[in-house]
């Protein structure tokens, strides 16, 4: 199997599983809202907002920024003023966030030129990604201990057990 031919298999694949996925999309969101197109979010990167260290505005630039970004080896690159009219703040706020972002270690912002001169930023989400599997990681781990404290807690003779080690 040619590597072409391996890229078109996922491609397959993976448009299956996004027709199946879309089906429970639109009973929750409606058709018409998904055939505009939809982003998807880790878990992890929403209840672990808090251990990021961003607020709100930070989460929403961030947001912005992951639905610009299509394909795992190009990273997006749209302007502050579209990011800023989308969330209703100043191109500013948007720059200050990005620059906390940046600070959290969370993305790295690569200048891009064209003609020599300097157009809208390359946002890596390369950082942001590997802070997520470690609270990815973290929150699989949590839920694996509840899962056994509670089977444990449901069995007869658990308590005896845990006495008796």
């Amino acid at each position: 199997m040619t590597d072409e031919t391996e890229a078109n298999a996922v491609i397959v694949q993976n448009h299956e599983t996004d027709k199946k996925d879309d089906k429970v999309l639109i009973k929750k969101w409606g058709k018409e809202a998904i055939d505009v197109g939809y982003t998807v979010l880790p878990k992890a990167l929403l209840q672990g907002q808090a251990r990021l260290k961003i607020n709100a505005t930070d989460l929403a630039v961030l947001i912005h920024l992951i639905e610009h970004w299509w394909r795992p080896g190009e990273m997006p690159w749209p302007k502050k003023a579209r990011i800023a009219e989308r969330l209703a703040v100043t191109p500013k706020t948007v720059q200050r966030s990005i620059a906390r972002l940046e600070e959290e270690k969370l993305l790295k912002r690569v200048d891009r030129f064209q003609n020599g001169r300097r157009i809208s930023n390359e946002y890596d989400l390369s950082p942001l990604v590997e802070r997520i599997k470690s609270i990815s990681v973290d929150m699989a781990k949590a839920k694996e201990e509840a899962d056994q404290a509670k089977r444990k807690a449901v069995r007869p003779g658990a308590r005896n057990r845990a006495k008796a080690a």
